[in-house]
């Protein structure tokens, strides 16, 4: 049993329910797992609930824009996305072969104009469900069971009990993951990494800051909503 975190989630828990049908729309054309989705970015949920996006100023962004992310790299919006996650997701997808299938295409150039449409899909929940759709697709993939010509490598995420991919789908999206090759991602690796307690809620973290493993939230919160 996982000893529930000292946190108030009653806030991101409403905003799941008025927001569910519209997310499980987008995440369904993808073909992701709804319900792992929303696992995923529920922590994240909790966190805007309490930092309000107080980095997200015009002049913030304008950084970005003009200077990329050695400028500035901030989290965006309620899954708090950073502009450097993004730009990794999109050259990602556009070398996975999937854009044509799902007729998603990214300017992945390095120049102002990539990086304000970058901005202001970052700014719009629709597309940072379509980026988090984006992201399970990819991470599937490179930890699946098959490689890119079709042959069986291993047992990949897609085997693994629902929970358990709940609990690693997270741990990949809290430290941004490590884009690999299809069906090369090695679960021991997540695995490794999914007890973590790197997750905290602290505007500036100290010694002294209480943290959580990030996937013990995610899989908490699936278990109330989704899991028997």
């Amino acid at each position: 049993m996982l000893a529930a975190p000292s946190l108030d989630d009653d806030a991101a828990s409403v905003y799941c329910e008025q927001h569910r049908a519209e997310w499980r729309a987008v995440w369904e054309q993808f073909g992701v797992q709804p319900e792992v989705a929303e696992s995923v970015i529920f922590p994240e949920l909790i966190r805007y609930s309490i930092f309000q996006d107080k980095m997200e100023t015009g002049a913030v962004k304008s950084l970005y824009v003009t200077k990329g992310t050695g400028g500035c790299d901030f989290s965006i919006g309620r899954f708090q996305m950073k502009p450097s996650f993004a730009e990794t997701l999109e050259k990602r997808w556009m070398r996975s072969g999937l854009a044509r299938q799902y007729n998603l295409y990214f300017d992945t150039k390095d120049n102002e104009t990539a990086r304000r449409i970058r901005i202001s899909r970052l700014e719009d929940e629709e597309w940072q469900c379509v980026y988090l759709a984006v992201f399970l697709k990819m991470l599937y993939l490179d930890y699946g069971s098959f490689d890119k010509n079709g042959e069986h490598t291993q047992d990949g995420l897609d085997t693994l009990p629902i929970r358990e991919q709940v609990r690693l789908a997270a741990a990949a999206y809290n430290r941004g993951c490590r884009w690999v090759n299809a069906g090369y991602g090695p679960l021991e690796e997540l695995r490794a990494r999914s007890h973590e307690k790197q997750f905290h809620t602290a505007i500036i973290p100290n010694k002294n800051t209480k943290r959580y493993v990030y996937g013990d939230i995610a899989v908490r919160h699936f278990r109330e909503i989704f899991g028997k």
